[in-house]
């Protein structure tokens, strides 16, 4: 009777598959070997410890490093955008000296990414935009609040920026010249 019961197909033994199996295999014969080795060779066991330890070591001191390095320069970014004091006041009229002074030495490419800023910062301090340094120059054209004839002024100025620093039209002294006549020509308060 006992055996009809046990013959029964929810008393078939069966081995059930193991995912892990594979990884307690491999820790029980390590701990076989590190207990083979501490047993056989107490010298060479306690130089793996020492190895083991000084790379531990290695990685909490490098981890240390990383997380002092990503503070510290998180400190400094939170010191830059708190609006610490520059060195020197940049502005407009600083821009434009800038750019003249790149003009007087012949980098007249460099000029007129120079005068454009200070153009811009000009502007914004006249209300027509507001200056942010990530914005490009046709940006500024878009949101700037001017009369329809200074609003394609300023279209103009940005498109021969753009000609000269992207487009390959060479740049020399008169272009920049004139370039910097129409920037610095009299902006009016923005329209209402």
């Amino acid at each position: 009777m006992l055996d009809t019961v046990f013959a029964a197909p929810s008393y078939r033994w069966v081995e059930g598959s193991d995912p892990l199996g594979f990884m307690r295999e491999w820790r029980d014969r390590f701990m076989d070997w590190v207990t083979r080795l501490h047993n056989g060779s107490p010298v060479l066991f306690k130089l793996l410890l020492l190895g083991l330890a000084a790379v531990l070591a290695g990685i909490l001191l490098h981890a240390g490093y990383v997380l002092l390095a990503t503070v510290r320069g998180g400190t400094r970014a939170a010191a830059i955008t708190r609006g610490t004091a520059p060195s020197e006041l940049r502005d407009a009229a600083w821009y434009f000296q800038s750019a003249d002074d790149a003009a007087r030495h012949g980098r007249y490419a460099e000029a007129l990414r120079l005068a454009c800023v200070g153009l811009m910062l000009h502007l914004d301090s006249i209300g027509s935009v507001r200056y942010t340094a990530s914005k490009t120059p046709a940006e500024y054209v878009r949101e700037a609040r001017l009369a329809p004839e200074e609003q394609a002024r300023l279209g103009r100025l940005v498109g021969a920026l753009y000609r000269h620093i992207y487009g390959g039209t060479p740049c020399d002294a008169t272009a920049y010249a004139d370039w910097r006549a129409a920037a610095t020509s009299g902006w009016h308060a923005p329209r209402t």
